[in-house]
């Protein structure tokens, strides 16, 4: 069953109420009920919505950076900036609601508990940011499929093209034509282990086949979907096998592309 996109939101709301409401007895607990609930409410709702702007700064490093060493590297050094910061803002919120007397030591004995917080927090958005991204690669998947299943049973609008294979001109049928590849005001030719050569740029060229069979891989390359054995994800592009048994690339710009002009929306 996939979920709605806004279950994140809610279960994020649900936790820091139960938080909240767990605090806030705790703190007129200790109180000995001498606090009121709307103040042990206020206080511990201020001291846990203060943690939002930092997991609102870890989404926006997860969605720049990406699940990557990079990240990582600005993650550590927020977490304990923002530690130190939530730390004294703590303090400060327990000297107005709780106690006049407490002291600087107090920062300190708050420090671990802070550093454990953030790293939950960075750490849960990590993992959902993780799961989002799988998500968007499955859809992408099977709209890659959806392609190939169609190219493989739709005809090309044109049936022949003349390629040059040496001093010869050779009619090959563009159904046969595995992948064409940009050679600057030629294209390379390739079919049946064999290639050739057309007086034409690539761009010119694309213009004239069937989107739904032949589309970019790569700005130099189209593909025959129709001649695609079998596809594989690595890293940010796609590897394309071809009957011959040559590979492929898909760029990532071109993968978007592609399956943009397939309905499938580009990841937020």
């Amino acid at each position: 069953m996939k979920l709605p996109k806004w279950w994140p939101l809610a279960l994020t709301g649900l936790i820091y109420a139960e938080t909240v409401g767990f605090a806030a007895t705790a703190a007129r607990d200790l109180s000995g009920g001498t606090m009121s609930w709307m103040s042990a409410i206020l206080w511990q709702g201020l001291n846990y919505g203060t943690w939002l702007p930092f997991a609102a700064l870890v989404l926006w490093l997860a969605r720049r950076l990406g699940l990557s060493v990079r990240f990582l590297a600005a993650l550590y050094p927020a977490i304990g900036l923002y530690t130190l910061l939530h730390a004294a803002i703590s303090l400060g919120l327990s000297y107005i609601f709780n106690d006049s007397s407490t002291t600087w030591r107090g920062w300190l004995y708050r420090l671990p508990i802070d550093v454990l917080i953030a790293t939950a927090i960075a750490a849960s958005i990590a993992a959902l940011r993780g799961y989002r991204l799988a998500i968007v690669e499955r859809d992408r998947a099977v709209a890659l499929q959806a392609a190939l299943d169609r190219a493989q049973t739709e005809p090309a609008t044109e049936h022949r093209l003349w390629v040059s294979t040496g001093r010869r001109k050779t009619a090959v049928d563009l159904s046969e034509v595995e992948w064409f590849a940009a050679a600057g005001n030629y294209v390379v030719v390739n079919w049946a282990g064999r290639e050739g050569l057309m007086r034409e740029t690539l761009s010119a060229l694309s213009e004239r086949l069937d989107p739904t069979v032949f589309v970019r891989a790569h700005r130099a390359s189209i593909v025959n979907l129709g001649k695609v054995r079998s596809t594989a994800i690595l890293d940010d592009s796609w590897v394309l096998t071809l009957d011959s048994g040559a590979e492929l690339a898909v760029s990532r710009t071109c993968r978007d592309a592609v399956l943009a002009r397939l309905g499938h929306k580009k990841p937020a």
